[in-house]
């Protein structure tokens, strides 16, 4: 093994460390989607590197919590479908920040 001189090692030109400009993967926001009864799970919106909008959601499937990416089209439908006019309007509002984001951090 070599000893390292401490001279040598002060000489030695630093190099500088790489930071990216932003997150790799950004959170939009959240909402809770009302489900059945008490059971309101949060659907939370990301912005990723591509510039894609997906939703991730977290559903108990039998006795464990599932983890599921879904479009916003896959929200509006449910909102839609089960008349939850306030529901959609969160959806909608979250949706058109995250798109916002996107064309921000594309420039």
């Amino acid at each position: 093994m070599k000893n390292l001189d401490a001279h040598r090692i002060a000489r030695t030109p630093t190099q500088p460390v790489r930071r990216r400009p932003q997150p790799r993967v950004r959170n939009i926001g959240e909402l809770r989607l009302p489900l059945a009864g008490p059971y309101r799970p949060r659907a939370r919106l990301y912005l990723f590197p591509d510039g894609r909008l997906l939703w991730y959601v977290r559903l108990w499937e039998v006795d464990r919590p599932v983890s599921h990416l879904v479009r916003t089209e896959t929200l509006r439908t449910f909102a839609r479908v089960n008349a939850l006019r306030s529901t959609l309007a969160e959806i909608e509002a979250l949706h058109r920040r995250g798109l916002a984001e996107a064309s921000r951090a594309s420039r």
